[in-house]
């Protein structure tokens, strides 16, 4: 059991391969969006854990645009104030939510996170957006080790 555990969302910590993993499981409320990321990030923090696995599969639909501005603009910028260092989160999709996000002119693309301090990727495969987590750490592993250096 997660230590978050809703109708709407489940969040756990996968100590192998070390990814704060929630799962939404059905659309939501702005309420319960916000109190839901909330927690992911409450949880990150007790774990210090800065890759995280979304899976938004269960979800019916996406965000309205107000929510979406919550999660670009108040939201996502707390990550590495909280976590003191840059964020990777993988979101896992269905393969028509990842088209209607692509579609969609409100949803940002990659490049958009080029210049933060979090990273943001969308995958229909749960077994690609680890990979990705894991070149993530890598990365971050490398980049850590050259500063110290």
């Amino acid at each position: 059991m997660g230590s978050f555990s809703s109708t709407y969302l489940d969040i756990e910590y996968q100590a192998i391969p070390r990814v704060l993993a929630a799962h939404w499981r059905r659309g939501v409320m702005p309420f319960e969006l916000q109190r839901g990321y909330k927690a992911m990030l409450d949880e990150a923090v007790s774990r210090r854990c800065r890759f995280w696995l979304i899976n938004l599969s269960g979800r019916a639909s996406g965000v309205s645009a107000a929510d979406l501005q919550w999660i670009l603009e108040e939201f996502f910028p707390q990550l590495p104030l909280r976590l003191r260092r840059p964020v990777y989160i993988a979101y896992l999709m269905a393969p028509h939510q990842l088209a209607g996000s692509l579609a969609d002119p409100n949803v940002p693309n990659a490049a958009y996170y080029d210049d933060r301090s979090y990273r943001i990727e969308r995958f229909t495969v749960q077994e690609e957006a680890l990979a990705w987590l894991q070149d993530c750490r890598q990365q971050d592993a490398k980049i850590r080790r050259r500063k110290t250096a």
